[in-house]
């Protein structure tokens, strides 16, 4: 009898567990301040891509606008997003925040207005300004979480708790885009967007005391902390980042292309909601853990994780093979995006953590671009297993880079 209830002590215990470390962090004075509002912000974050793809396409008719304007937004947003983050450690986030959020918001009204009205370009242009002008809410909270919490078990599980909020986020946005811009109004994706972006980085500015200190040069004489991608411990990470980004990548066109060849389109977005899903689980787990392991070993393992997914697709090409690639992969994901914030918070100084925290997302993003890419190209040459092959790859870049990190 004993034995047979010693799983689900264990399991309540485990919850027990988690509910206190999580209830821990949450408690501590202001974090739901900011963690909350930049919560609702990441939502509208995940909504944009979307919510520009469909109003642009009803607005101009062609799908190739609209291609290259979610594209050139995802550009600007990555090659700018840093540049900006480096204003904001300079000048505080309740300075630059706001404005950015202003400049963002307005770029993408006249990106809608424009679109299918004026010049092709001119649309272009809005688009890349609101790409550039994106605030960073993730960035925003992780800094906060790292003025806030001294303790890197705490850190660990708010980090934790932060990219189980992506996965959450990202899993919801794309289809509360959709159905907002098919039931209401091509325009709603993007308007409901912009409205939570707005809504949720002006309250996280309104935040004063939970806000990182600005780090302004007080004299002219005074240099500034060495450029963040100098720091030998962060530079790694990066090459992580990007490996992961190309799985991102790649993963939607693999399963797309399965469930395209053999009639079972209606399960592509229930099948690809399988990593998250299992990214969400894993994260959790993650910040329960009650010992806290380094986190570049943490890298290394997610990493070596995530090639053995992909080289399960690879072998098994099919849609069950692809499932259980996403559930295997799934599982590395929130630990790799938790374990790369808490070393940005261990390497990279406090004068430049928002920017820390801000290249791990553009090199991320980097390499969405690079699997995409990639994947696209080898599908419609060689195949969905080649394809893999080929991402396999690619996510050796994340490998060999958390290789190198846990040696140092």
């Amino acid at each position: 009898m004993a034995t047979a209830h010693a799983p689900s002590s264990f399991l309540l215990g485990a919850i027990r567990s988690a509910r206190s470390r999580y209830g821990g962090v949450l408690r501590r004075p202001g974090a739901l301040g900011f963690f909350l509002p930049a919560a609702l912000a990441r939502l509208g974050v995940a909504m944009t891509g979307l919510g520009l793809l469909f109003s642009v396409q009803h607005a101009s008719g062609s799908f190739a606008v609209a291609g290259a304007a979610t594209g050139s937004f995802a550009v600007a947003e990555a090659a700018v997003g840093p540049q900006v983050a480096r204003l904001v450690d300079r000048w505080g986030q309740s300075v630059t925040v706001p404005a950015v959020t202003v400049v963002h918001v307005v770029a993408v009204i006249a990106a809608v207005l424009l679109a299918g009205s004026a010049p092709v370009a001119v649309t272009l242009a809005a688009v890349v300004l609101a790409g550039a002008a994106m605030p960073q809410p993730g960035a925003l909270s992780a800094a906060r979480w790292a003025g806030l919490l001294a303790e890197p078990t705490a850190l660990r599980v708010a980090f934790s708790l932060e990219a189980t909020v992506n996965d959450a986020v990202f899993l919801v946005g794309p289809v509360l885009a959709t159905l907002a811009s098919s039931l209401l109004a091509p325009w709603a994706g993007s308007a409901a967007a912009a409205m939570l972006v707005a809504v949720g980085c002006g309250v996280v500015s309104l935040q004063r005391h939970t806000a990182p200190r600005p780090h302004r040069p007080r004299a002219s004489h005074t240099r500034e902390p060495s450029h963040v991608l100098a720091v030998p411990g962060f530079r790694w990470t990066l090459g992580v980042n990007l490996g992961l980004g190309c799985f991102f990548g790649a993963v939607p066109l693999l399963v797309t292309a399965v469930a395209a060849a053999r009639g079972m389109q209606p399960l592509i977005g229930v099948v690809l909601a399988l990593s998250s899903a299992a990214s969400i689980v894993a994260g959790l787990a993650y910040g329960a853990l009650r010992t806290s392991p380094r986190p570049q070993v943490v890298q290394l393992v997610a990493s070596i994780v995530l090639a053995v997914a992909v080289l399960i697709g690879a072998a098994w090409p099919t849609l069950a093979g692809l499932m259980v690639m996403l559930l295997v992969g799934g599982t590395a994901i929130a630990p790799l995006v938790a374990s790369s914030s808490q070393i940005v918070q261990a390497t990279v100084p406090a004068a430049a953590l928002t920017q820390g925290f801000t290249w791990i997302n553009s090199a991320s993003a980097a390499g969405i671009a690079l699997g995409a890419a990639l994947t696209g190209a080898l599908v419609a040459h060689s195949g969905v297993g080649a394809a893999a092959i080929g991402v396999s790859g690619l996510v050796l870049i994340a490998v060999a880079s958390a290789v190198v990190a846990a040696r140092r």
